[in-house]
């Protein structure tokens, strides 16, 4: 039976799954764990335990920070890859690099994380509003409800601390082949440009572009998202 494994991104839990759980819960496992760290050991060792299942049994899909995470323990897993992989809003660089445009700039990220020690609530919220796209705004009230993670500000200064360092370009050879990737069009916080560059580094990757999302889609467009995902399902032998 196949097993289907969602990580959540930053300032979320994984109750921002709950359409995909209500929508695939019926025909297999979900599994949405809630990230209690923002560390590569714990996704390495959350893969080791699923090996029991067995890994090539199970359907991966990682939303930003935690498709970023995802991706490097993944890079690091000497055992059979798994039946499939999902990156949604998934950067292989969050922030700009000298050779690499497409992020964000440093200094706001770095003025973000100042501004977490001192009204998280308060950046969360900003945050949630800008991973909307123009034409989802009244969507904020949900999109406000899923990036109120309840997580101490030490550890989202942590995430944002990873995306302010980590560079997976150099890992991206080495990721299982045919990742399926669902990037927002219009989304403000992994800009399409991410999804078109992690396209052409990852092996035979896919990549599904949709219309007027932004780093929502599951929430914003959930039946679009769902569809994607259950077609790649129905080709897992």
């Amino acid at each position: 039976m196949t097993t289907l494994v969602f990580f959540h991104g930053w300032g979320a839990s994984g109750r921002v799954w709950e359409q995909q759980a209500a929508a695939f819960g019926d025909r297999m496992t979900v599994l949405t764990p809630t990230v209690p760290v923002w560390e590569v050991s714990w996704f390495s060792e959350f893969l080791r335990k699923l090996e029991k299942m067995p890994l090539r049994e199970c359907w991966l899909v990682g939303w930003s920070l935690g498709g970023m995470l995802l991706l490097e323990a993944l890079s690091r897993l000497t055992d059979p890859p798994p039946g499939g992989l999902v990156l949604v809003g998934v950067a292989p660089v969050f922030t700009q690099r000298p050779d690499y445009p497409w992020g964000q700039p440093l200094a706001v990220v770095r003025a973000m994380r100042r501004a977490l020690m001192k009204n998280p609530p308060q950046v969360l919220a900003q945050f949630a509003e800008q991973c909307l796209a123009p034409g989802e705004a009244a969507l904020v009230p949900q999109a406000r409800a899923a990036l109120a993670a309840p997580a101490a500000a030490g550890t989202l200064a942590a995430g944002l601390d990873y995306l302010l360092h980590r560079d997976l370009r150099p890992l991206l050879p080495r990721l299982p082949a045919g990742a399926v990737i669902i990037q927002g069009q219009e989304d403000r916080i992994v800009p399409p440009a991410q999804g078109r560059f992690l396209q052409k580094q990852l092996p035979s990757a896919r990549l599904n572009l949709l219309p007027g999302a932004g780093h929502l889609p599951f929430l914003t467009q959930a039946a679009a998202f769902n569809r994607i995902l259950a077609e790649c399902l129905s080709t897992m032998n």
